[in-house]
């Protein structure tokens, strides 16, 4: 018998609570009638080329990626294919679009950031779902470039009051003592990638004089035209996680993830927590977080309600049974937030905003009441069947987590009134 980590055990028995959820609707009289899915891109090479401070932070030599930094990797590709595989079974099942064959002309439309990344995970996603079809991919500006439908950027005035504004209610999320209170109270996760990089003997700590991450202040950084970030330890924290989490979905080998120190489920949730950690506290001030999910969210009520439906792109969504968006993390963590959707876990995964995961926006028709329901969910490969490059089906589904938007309350399938999440969009956007 093999040997299996600790990891993917426990990580496969979460994934087995979580796959019981139901991924289709029992009641009869309810039908499908529109989907939209907003996924994060599948797995990249990591962003940065560690002439940095990530370079500076461990006397540890980074893995050399075949992939240019920032590209969608081979298997990246693969996994995405997978997760559109899934999508056209879960179509098929609830009679939105048929098993197999091409979609009729307007039944889909495609819609991704213009980085390479985005734009060939949503390539992959149709090669997947839809397999010898020719599924145009449509971006709007010059690739390499963000588009501001995707881009969550600070657009208002930063004013000395808006700035206030954010960062205490930046620092009132973060919990007692604010920013400076959530870097002591993850000191204990500061203290586990201080003994994987080896900070001690570091050039931070060597030359810098900086030996103690949760001792550095962590601060809000706003700038108009910029998305909006947090410096400091928190920062540094969150590129660690991100690289090593990388690393693991990639498929390298054990000894090569985070130089072979990162293996407990424990330890990965520590690792990740500062990422996590990040995403709430730059995006739960109501001044950032509306703001910058503003663009997104706009398109997307669009696309969901047809009297919001201003622009071509808009109107062409609307009208399709299923609209894939692919952007980034910042945009699901930001619109999460803006709809101040009700905390959630993902079991068996470590991120809050997976590699390949996204939040699901369904539109469904209650014929017995002739009224229709939205139902959402986040739906996500976990850490383990990214690794292993799962394949999916409707008897082994990604998995699938309920959201609720605060004032729009569900019932025990999930469903709420599409009028009333409608008003939760607008009211979303209101300023």
């Amino acid at each position: 018998m093999k040997r299996t980590s600790r990891l993917a055990l426990l990580t496969t028995l979460a994934c087995v609570i979580s796959a019981s959820l139901p991924a289709v609707a029992a009641d009869n009289n309810l039908s499908l009638e529109q989907v939209l899915i907003f996924s994060r891109h599948s797995i990249r090479a990591p962003l940065s080329n560690y002439n940095n401070a990530l370079g500076n932070a461990t006397t540890h030599t980074w893995p050399t990626w075949s992939t240019e930094g920032g590209l969608l990797t081979p298997k990246g590709g693969q996994v995405e294919e997978h997760v559109g595989q899934y999508y056209r079974q879960w179509l098929a099942k609830n009679n939105l679009l048929p098993a197999k064959g091409c979609p009729q002309p307007g039944e889909v439309f495609t819609y991704a950031n213009s980085l390479p990344r985005t734009i060939d995970t949503a390539k992959h996603f149709l090669i997947g779902a839809f397999p010898g079809c020719s599924l145009p991919v449509v971006n709007r500006v010059e690739v390499g470039k963000m588009d501001p439908v995707f881009n969550p950027i600070i657009t208002a005035d930063v004013t000395d009051q808006f700035k206030q504004a954010a960062i205490d209610a930046t620092n009132k999320s973060a919990g007692q003592a604010g920013l400076d209170g959530l870097n002591q109270r993850l000191t204990p996760n500061y203290a586990l990638v201080e003994k994987v990089m080896d900070f001690k003997n570091s050039k931070t700590c060597k030359q810098d004089k900086v030996c103690s991450l949760a001792a550095q202040p962590s601060n809000l950084v706003i700038n108009q035209g910029k998305e909006p970030g947090i410096s400091g330890p928190l920062s540094l924290g969150t590129g660690i996680s991100d690289a090593f989490m990388l690393q693991y979905y990639e498929g390298l080998p054990e000894k090569d993830v985070a130089w072979g120190q990162i293996k407990t489920p424990e330890q990965w949730r520590q690792v990740e927590e500062f990422k996590n950690a990040d995403q709430k506290a730059i995006f739960s001030s109501e001044q950032i977080g509306k703001n910058a999910a503003a663009p997104t969210l706009t398109f997307m009520s669009g696309v969901l309600d047809k009297s919001q439906a201003k622009t071509a792109d808009q109107q062409a969504a609307q009208q399709a049974r299923v609209t894939l968006l692919v952007g980034h993390d910042s945009n699901i963590a930001a619109f999460v937030l803006a709809l101040k959707i009700k905390d959630f876990t993902l079991p068996g995964q470590y991120e809050r905003t997976p590699i390949a995961g996204a939040v699901v926006f369904q539109r469904w028709h209650d014929k017995k009441t002739d009224k229709d329901l939205i139902k959402i969910e986040y739906v996500y490969p976990t850490a383990i069947q990214i690794r292993n490059n799962s394949t999916y089906s409707l008897k082994n589904p990604l998995h699938r987590v309920v959201l609720q938007a605060e004032g729009c309350p569900v019932d025990n399938k999930g469903f709420c009134s599409a009028d009333v999440f409608n008003q939760v969009l607008k009211d979303s956007l209101k300023n």
